[in-house]
């Protein structure tokens, strides 16, 4: 039987929170109908006013939406791209460039080690580009031919190779003599230097080793024109550019669904469906295709939400007993996040809405869940508070029990949920400063969910309660309560399952059981659940087992999770981002496959397979003067053109030829260069007009030179240099890219190279890289005059770096901030240092835990891992608060003064509670892993986890340092330190400071009645269990 120490009255707590739960609780016991009627109405109202302003509908994707709008790369590639657009007002050159964005790709495998050029697989290869050469809109989207109004050939398609043209809707046979010969050329001009860029595109990359030569695998390339009819550029008004490509894209994929018949399920993308026609396997991509696979996937992952609310709910139901409790228990949570994504986009002005949001259902399944079941504990064990079973005894009104009952647990559920909401707030919020707007816009909308489901737990759920309570438990009607006096049996009897109106004799005689304990003083009433008794038959006597006296099993424990904590420590300073771009699609999807085989697979040299850095002269910088980084795809900014640029003097000219001869001789020893250069050798690889210009001009001027002309001549000749076609290597439309006319003025100039890295590379590789480029335009900008020393690179690689590096700088901003606001909370949860000192330890150790196996498991820091590090901390802090705060309140509340009885008092009233919210949020995280988009597998192994990691470094490793180390009396404890120095008073009219009992006096058996006095108080009886109750609980 454990020892308690009589214990002094508190300091009343905050005048303010005792008013509001005096209020809050005579209302919910008086009106439980009413305010339920009330609040659900609210809440209906508030999601059917978000459902007509359209709140719920995602926000149009676009490429900016994962970039860095602070970064420097961000600012020079969209200054190039405003540049860009502006000179590109008085163009007339429509879908003369190729869109990158938009190019077709199909990839052939021949199952066989033999040449994949034989006559029938040639056949089937062309039938397959067919597919998508004959629809009906490809001619107004393909590249035209010059002004000819006609598309131009695709000369890398196996069509054009072998039948001499890329619209061949026949397809005929060929003979074998013709394919070997076609082929044997193709061989051949591989040791071509003119040739060689041209025909290593269809070879694989062993072609070369092998002898006679020949491919297993090819490919074919079909681009499409940019800009479409009626934009100026490629880059004018981007999003609606993409919405024609994505609707042409549409019927690209019916077709090929079609061909091939394949077809998509549920959880099943057609994408992953292998496709071979005579023995070739075949294979297809464009980017439009995986926005288009994408958004079908998200849908289908989307209803696994409803897994986890059947999981949920079920699992509410077995805990709680009442069909009833559990299901508006659920309907509360579910509601929450319409309302909160109301709050979130009307209030906040938060426009930003994506596939990451939909992540904020199956957290809120959990973190709801865990906090109902702190209040329905908080009320079953009200249920034997002393000052409750004394007004029972005492035969008062029931109107005055009930309200007392809830008013206890409403005070304790209050203080536990705010502090572990508060905490997961203050964790999302984290990811708010997050420079990058799906990541912070998360963070901001699962902060808000938080709040609301904590305000609904507070109001809905008690009300909800009361009305279970009267009407199952008491059987009455909820909504009219009848006045008198009650017995036991009729307060607590039957409480965790519903009734139907009758009582059996078993039931009978739990009643007359609970009676008689409450005569006794005892806890009782309450239907001991599982959990209740793995805590008190398993795990408190495991825990507090002892040999020779020393408590061998905690110890045990304690020191075997301190190591494990180590080496994952260890383990996670090991994490830095991802090696490879991100991946968003199973590992099956062709769609995933495709950029990998094309990068892995091939001769290199298909320039589209390097990093382009584009590098112009004459613009100072960028402005955003009203951007809104919620609206990524709006309003980006605008170009700040150099007003000191001139390319007419001849040291502007022979700048720009130094920069053209560094870039093609600035030499690269790292490994990721694939040549001896930094810039891919070959004369497309760097598209410097300059030189070209002089001669035509010479040509066109005899006599004359671009350093001896007038200023005038100079600039007309360049504008219509600009805008003739001659046999100098670059198209009009690259031209006019390179040369840059806003009306009559000249603005700037460019030079576009291809790196002979990969684009592919990891980003640290990536970032080595930039730091080259930036040398290399640094030593360009210090041999320029003034006016031409601006140059910098410009690159859409260098804006993912940024963005990735974004992500993991967010991560690391985020635990500083969530480390010190845990702390602090969890110092006035516990009001005690050294326990509060335990808790953020294990909170650290929980962090590295689940960071450490993203380690060993070769993950990095990518999209997933960094958000999910900083939740990390709002769901380990959690169950750390709830155990730290019982542990304390056991003297506080009970006086209980040694740390064996204070580990039994928590572990016994919430490691229930804990393991139940543990099994709820990892429950709903395991739906994650059927999931299609590998983001959401990667967030439920690192929920799942965490919750795992959670709990165990809670109970085990938290709660035997307490029961080992742990304070006893009032050691560390903040009441007693601040009484020391003087500024009690200060902390108690906050209400953040209550007096701990003093040395104890008497010491009295917990089983023996406690003498019970009746006092008046405004013509109101109260009872008070003078040795018992709480202070708190008087003042409520």
């Amino acid at each position: 039987m454990m020892d308690r120490v009589e214990a002094e009255p508190q300091h009343e707590s905050c005048r303010a929170k005792r008013t509001c739960v005096r209020i809050m609780s005579r209302f919910l016991t008086h009106h439980p109908c009413k305010f339920m009627t009330i609040t659900l109405v609210i809440i209906l109202l508030i999601t059917i006013i978000g459902a007509l302003a359209g709140s719920y509908t995602l926000t149009d994707q676009s490429a900016y939406d994962w970039a860095n709008p602070t970064g420097r790369a961000a600012k020079d590639n969209e200054a190039l791209t405003d540049a860009e657009n502006e000179a590109a007002k008085d163009n007339t050159l429509t879908r003369q460039l190729t869109s990158s964005y938009a190019t077709f790709w199909v990839t052939f495998d021949y199952q066989r080690q033999e040449d994949i050029f034989t006559p029938q697989n040639v056949q089937t290869m062309c039938r397959v580009e067919q597919q998508y050469l004959t629809l009906n809109k490809y001619p107004d989207f393909c590249v035209l031919n010059g002004t000819s109004g006609l598309c131009a050939e695709a000369t890398n398609t196996i069509s054009y190779q072998f039948y001499g043209t890329s619209t061949n809707s026949t397809c005929a046979l060929l003979s074998e003599e013709s394919v070997n010969a076609t082929a044997s050329v193709l061989y051949a001009r591989l040791d071509s230097s003119v040739y060689r860029s041209e025909v290593s595109f269809f070879m694989d990359k062993d072609t070369e080793s092998r002898s006679p030569r020949f491919t297993t695998r090819t490919r074919s390339q079909i681009p499409l024109g940019a800009p479409i009819a009626g934009y100026d550029s490629p880059n004018d008004d981007i999003a609606k550019q993409e919405g024609e490509y994505l609707d042409f894209y549409r019927d690209v994929a019916d077709r090929f669904f079609n061909y091939f018949g394949l077809s998509s399920r549920w959880l099943f993308s057609a994408y992953r469906t292998p496709v071979e026609q005579d023995g070739l396997r075949i294979k297809y991509f464009s980017n439009p295709l995986v926005i288009i696979d994408f958004a079908d996937t998200i849908i289908g992952d989307f209803l696994l939400a409803f897994v986890s609310i059947v999981f949920v709910f079920g699992w509410m139901t077995y805990q709680m007993r009442s069909f009833f409790l559990s299901g508006f228990a659920m309907l509360q949570i579910i509601l929450s996040i319409p309302v909160s994504i109301v709050i979130y986009r009307e209030i906040f002005t938060v426009d930003y809405f994506s596939f990451l949001h939909i992540l904020v259902i199956f957290l809120v399944l959990g973190i709801g869940a865990d906090d109902v079941f702190v209040f329905y504990d908080g009320w079953r064990q009200a249920a034997a508070d002393p000052s409750v079973l004394a007004l029972v005894k005492n035969k008062a009104d029931d109107i005055d029990i009930l309200e007392r009952r809830m008013s206890i647990a409403y005070l304790r559920t209050l203080e536990a949920v705010f502090n572990t909401s508060f905490t997961t707030i203050v964790a999302f919020m984290a990811t708010a400063i997050s420079p990058i707007a799906p990541i912070s816009s998360f963070g901001i909308l699962a902060a808000t969910t938080i709040l609301m489901n904590f305000i609904l737990v507070i109001t809905l759920f008690p009300a909800t309660l009361m009305n279970q309570h009267n009407g199952f438990v008491r059987r009455q009607c909820p909504c009219y309560r009848k006045s008198g006096r009650v017995t036991t049996d009729d307060t607590f009897a039957g409480e965790g399952k519903e009734r139907d109106g009758t009582v059996d004799e078993t039931e009978a005689k739990d009643n007359e059981k609970a009676t008689v304990s409450a005569d006794n003083g005892e806890d009782s009433g309450e239907q001991e659940t599982a959990l209740d008794k793995f805590a008190t038959r398993l795990y408190i006597p495991g825990m507090t087992y002892r040999v020779r006296g020393f408590l061998i099993v905690a110890a045990t424990v304690v020191i075997a999770l301190l190591i494990y904590a180590a080496v994952s420590v260890s383990a996670a300073a090991q994490l830095g981002p991802p090696e490879e771009p991100e991946q968003w699609l199973p590992p099956d999807n062709m769609l995933q496959q495709v950029p990998d085989e094309l990068q892995d697979n091939y001769i290199p040299g298909e320039l589209d397979q390097y990093i382009e850095v584009d590098i112009p002269f004459g613009i100072q910088g960028f402005e955003r003067p009203n951007f809104n980084p919620y609206k990524p795809a709006e309003n980006r900014g605008n170009v700040v053109f150099d007003n000191g640029f001139d390319f007419y003097p001849a040291a502007a000219q022979n700048a720009f030829l130094y920069a053209c001869d560094k870039i093609r001789t600035t030499s690269c020893s790292r490994s990721s260069c694939q040549a001896s250069t930094l810039i891919w050798p070959s004369t497309e690889a760097v598209e410097c007009f300059l030189p070209e210009f002089q001669r035509w001009f010479t040509q066109q001027n005899p006599g004359l030179s671009t350093y001896n002309c007038t200023r005038g001549e100079f600039f007309s000749a360049l504008r219509l240099y600009r805008n003739t076609t001659i046999s100098d290597g670059l198209s009009n439309a690259q031209k006019q890219k390179l040369i840059g006319f806003a009306g009559q003025d000249l603005r700037y100039v460019r030079i576009d190279t291809y790196l002979s890295v990969q684009s592919s590379e990891a980003t640290i590789e990536q970032v080595e890289v930039r730091k080259l480029v930036d040398n290399m335009i640094n030593d360009i900008n210090s041999n320029a005059p003034g006016g031409m020393n601006n140059a910098f690179g410009a690159s859409w690689a260098w804006v993912s770096v940024e963005s990735e590096l974004g992500i993991v700088e967010g991560f690391f901003n985020g635990l500083i901030v969530c480390f010190p606001v845990a702390f602090a909370v969890l110092v006035i949860a516990t009001h005690n240092l050294l326990v509060s000192f335990y808790a953020i330890v294990s909170i650290g150790f929980i962090v590295a835990c689940v960071l450490g196996l993203v380690r060993w498991t070769g993950g990095a820091l990518g999209i997933a891992e960094s958000v999910a590090g900083v939740i990390v901390v709002g769901f380990s802090v959690d169950y750390v608060i709830h155990l730290g705060h019982m542990f304390v309140d056991a003297l506080h509340s009970e006086g209980f003064k040694g740390r064996g009885e204070r580990f039994h008092y928590a572990a016994k009233n919430m490691v229930p509670t804990v393991i139940a919210g543990a099994v709820t949020t990892f429950g709903a995280a395991l739906p994650l892993f059927a999931c299609q988009l590998t983001f959401f597998p990667k967030m439920g192994m690192l929920m799942a986890t965490t919750i795992a990691f959670s709990l165990i470094y809670s109970i085990a490793f938290f709660m035997g340092l307490c029961l080992l180390i742990g304070p006893e009396g009032r050691v560390a404890d903040i009441d007693w330190i601040a009484e020391k120095i003087g500024i009690a008073p200060c902390l108690e009219r906050c209400g953040l400071l209550t007096k701990n009992p003093k040395a104890p006096t008497k010491q009295i058996e917990a089983s023996q009645p406690a003498a019970l006095e009746v006092k008046e108080q405004g013509g109101m009886k109260e009872s008070v269990a003078m040795t018992d109750l709480k202070e708190a609980q008087n003042a409520v």
